[in-house]
């Protein structure tokens, strides 16, 4: 049995993805990727050679299913592997950002073309098959169901004698706005009341954000962490009762889960992704982006209502377990796949 992955394989969604597969398969994952780097003609140069990469297994055994994420570009590359089947994976809302201009047009073709030809489509959420109807995806190919986390990972203790503190797991880009999160916690600082943030990951945003923390003297409050592998990030969480993101876009968010998982209280962006799995001021909080006020408003009144915080810990942890469990739910995918390839 040959697979293939194309897709960027250092994202922790990746990872989970192969590793998932080739534990309920039995079998190694061959992978391909873009290579990195800033230039855009180098860029351009290294996608032309990637492409002829794929061209070339024409000449080689066909793949028995290759498994791609993001319809607009790994997923519109898989058609073009030598390949029994294909499963393209959307990872947003819609594949097709931003959804204006010249670059949303040549997207939306390439996301209905990649839909046409796969044999299967995976929707992390119910939110995502709008836009894959919309571009003209047939309904009985969509396979609705996260690729869930591992409940081992993630412990729920008791965060209720911490000192509050919130984590934040999202890449510092733009669209993530984390310095409305700085802004935030000066706001809270400003009406005395004392939180720590803890922000992962790095983004060219990093320089933006820092400057912030500085200009606002919140270096004992915010503290930007880099980098750190997923296995670690546990332990972090659990020294955090609160999980705050504030993206301007989303999709099915792995780092939402991993938050519910960790007894993390959601307080997220008042956006369709979201609102399927957090209800306002009932299992996490949802607030509107680019407004700092709100979402300060949002921190202090969990901060102040511990009893219905506990409450949505308690039913988030139970909703995981149910819908979320990666075991189960990667077992139920690749039987799907087994059937696709026609195995036993």
């Amino acid at each position: 049995m040959r697979i293939l992955f194309l897709g960027e394989t250092y994202r922790a969604d990746a990872i989970s993805w192969i590793k998932g597969v080739e534990l309920n398969l039995g079998v190694k994952l061959e992978t391909r990727e873009l290579p990195k780097g800033n230039s855009r003609v180098l860029r351009m140069i290294s996608a032309l050679g990637f492409f002829v990469n794929l061209l070339m297994t024409r000449f080689s055994k066909p793949y028995d299913l290759v498994l791609a994420e993001r319809a607009t570009s790994y997923g519109f590359f898989s058609l073009f592997v030598h390949a029994k089947k294909r499963v393209i994976a959307q990872q947003g809302i819609s594949d097709v950002y931003p959804e204006g201009g010249f670059s949303g047009f040549y997207k939306s073709i390439l996301q209905r073309l990649a839909y046409k030809k796969a044999d299967l489509i995976h929707a992390w959420g119910h939110v995502m098959t709008y836009a894959m109807l919309e571009s003209g995806a047939s309904p009985y190919k969509i396979m609705v169901l996260p690729k869930g986390i591992d409940l081992g990972k993630y412990h729920w203790p008791e965060k209720r004698d911490l000192a509050p503190a919130f984590i934040v797991t999202r890449s510092l880009y733009e669209l993530y706005r984390h310095i409305d999160i700085v802004e935030a916690v000066k706001i809270l600082r400003d009406r005395s009341i004392n939180i720590k943030g803890y922000i992962v990951g790095d983004g060219p945003e990093k320089p933006k954000v820092q400057a912030l923390i500085n200009k606002y003297h919140l270096g004992g409050e915010v503290f930007l962490k880099g980098h750190i592998p997923n296995a670690q990030l546990p332990e972090l969480m659990d020294l955090c009762r609160y999980y705050v993101a504030v993206p301007t876009t989303e999709g099915v968010s792995s780092s939402l889960f991993e938050a519910m998982a960790s007894g993390c209280y959601p307080i997220v962006t008042d956006l369709p992704a979201n609102q399927a799995f957090i209800k306002n001021k009932k299992n996490g909080q949802l607030v509107t982006p680019y407004k700092p006020f709100e979402l300060a408003d949002a921190i202090e009144s969990a901060l102040l209502n511990g009893n219905q915080v506990d409450a949505a810990l308690a039913e988030n942890r139970k909703f995981i377990e149910d819908h979320v469990d990666y075991k189960k739910n990667m077992k139920i995918i690749t039987d799907r796949y087994k059937a696709l390839m026609g195995i036993n």
